[in-house]
């Protein structure tokens, strides 16, 4: 990881994998006060890849984040793959972030201790981060609040906190807003009751059946559609949380 450049404009630094001597760089700018750009272009293949991460605060300790990747490349599995399977995955990323970040802010601000005290950096990993700890360090103080390396602006009391409940988190924070991930949804639940629907339909068209053939496989099909209904079921809970209760 390197730093090119630090200015009251932003940051913009570079890294890459230390295993293969001939990797190539990917570059992350910090645009104050809010945008980050990742990208990077494989020369030799004529590829370019790169997102754009901008952050819109809410309140204290609360933001939204919006996302868009562009790349040139595109292989077939990615065009196979629906826009809400990846919207999964991604969200899957940020939700288990999130709580680490939580935690770590929830301490800091118990324990009323600076970064530079509790953070024990690491070269390989946290050069950037600290870089923009640091610049919060230098130009922070016209933000309403900010969390330094060493120094910090708290603004209003905040004795703490608030978790919310992550029961639909998921749901009301994307899935309600994305187009694809909110069609994939309703449709979820659709088939969930087609299925559920055929399964107490064959299953009583079953108890009247007196042919045993007919009977067998009426029975076969009604448990396969119970089990197309719980796989629906479990597609549905994905698009508005991020575990399953048991």
């Amino acid at each position: 990881m390197e730093i090119l450049e630090s200015s009251i404009a932003g940051i913009k630094s570079r890294f890459r994998g230390t295993r293969n001597p001939n990797d190539f760089w990917r570059y992350l700018t910090f645009s104050a006060p809010n945008l980050v750009l990742l990208n990077f272009s494989i020369e030799e293949k004529g590829w370019e890849f790169g997102l754009a991460l901008y952050s819109m605060p809410v309140g204290k300790n609360r933001c939204r984040v919006l996302t868009r990747s562009y790349r040139n490349f595109f292989g077939w599995k990615l065009k196979m793959t629906p826009r809400w399977m990846i919207h999964l995955g991604q969200s899957k990323i940020l939700e288990e972030d999130l709580p680490q970040v939580l935690g770590q802010q929830e301490y800091i601000e118990r324990t009323q201790k600076s970064l530079k005290e509790l953070y024990l950096p690491l070269k390989t990993s946290d050069t950037i981060l600290l870089e923009y700890r640091k610049w919060l360090d230098r130009f922070g103080s016209s933000l309403p609040y900010y969390q330094g390396y060493a120094t910090s602006k708290t603004g209003e009391k905040c004795s703490k906190i608030e978790k919310e409940d992550v029961s639909m988190a998921r749901y009301y924070h994307h899935t309600q807003f994305c187009s694809s991930c909110s069609r994939a949804h309703k449709t979820a639940i659709r088939f969930k009751q087609i299925f559920v629907g055929v399964a107490i339909a064959l299953a009583a068209l079953a108890i009247i059946t007196e042919d045993f053939a007919i009977k067998l496989l009426m029975v076969s099909v009604s448990l396969s559609s119970v089990g197309l209904a719980v796989v629906a079921e479990k597609l549905k809970i994905r698009f508005e949380r991020s575990y399953s209760r048991y």
